[in-house]
């Protein structure tokens, strides 16, 4: 009774882990979708003031062109070109200072969501899961000898099998470690 309440809890304590990072990649994933419709709006601010600009500069050559002279034409075109320089520096300042402060706001909560994770993992359990294995996989199969590089889903894909079937077959309980080059293993397929 008193192993079952042990594996009780530490069951409890794993589920608890996974829900907390599982919450904080959501969390993550959330802050990046943020942060890409956020730097696609500034694009396409950018692209704006980039056609405005394109416009202006189109409008001076032509008066440029046509031959128009005299003071006032060159002082208009002067505050003109002045005028769109400025609000393109202007621009730039406020397009860096809003991707700095995003990016670090963003980098704040990956720290923080980091630091979440790495607290969750520390508080598992350090008591063995027990495993089962179940008996529910076809009999016929084939015989395998394990090559570098193998995994199972490699396997049961190469093959026409399942992951699933392959650990029950072999007692695989942890399918990143069970496998070693060289192990000849069963296959089984329907």
């Amino acid at each position: 009774m008193k192993n079952l309440i042990v594996l009780f809890s530490a069951a409890y304590a794993v589920l608890a882990a996974n829900a907390a990072q599982a919450q904080s990649l959501a969390d993550m994933q959330q802050d990046m979708a943020d942060l890409k419709r956020q730097v696609g709006s500034l694009r396409l601010e950018v692209e704006q003031v980039m056609r405005e600009k394109e416009a202006l500069e189109r409008k001076i050559r032509q008066m440029e062109s046509a031959g128009a002279s005299g003071d006032l034409v060159r002082s208009q075109m002067a505050s003109v070109r002045s005028d769109v320089t400025s609000q393109n520096e202007a621009l730039k300042r406020e397009i860096i200072s809003l991707v700095k402060k995003d990016m670090e706001s963003l980098a704040s909560q990956t720290n923080d969501a980091i630091e979440k994770l790495a607290k969750a993992i520390g508080q598992r359990p350090q008591a063995p899961m027990p495993t089962t294995f179940g008996d529910d996989y076809p009999k016929m199969g084939i015989p395998y000898t394990v090559k570098p590089g193998d995994t199972l889903g490699k396997i049961a894909r190469q093959y026409n099998s399942k992951i699933k079937w392959i650990q029950d077959a072999n007692k695989i309980a942890d399918p990143n470690k069970g496998l070693r080059v060289g192990d000849s293993i069963f296959i089984p397929q329907n």
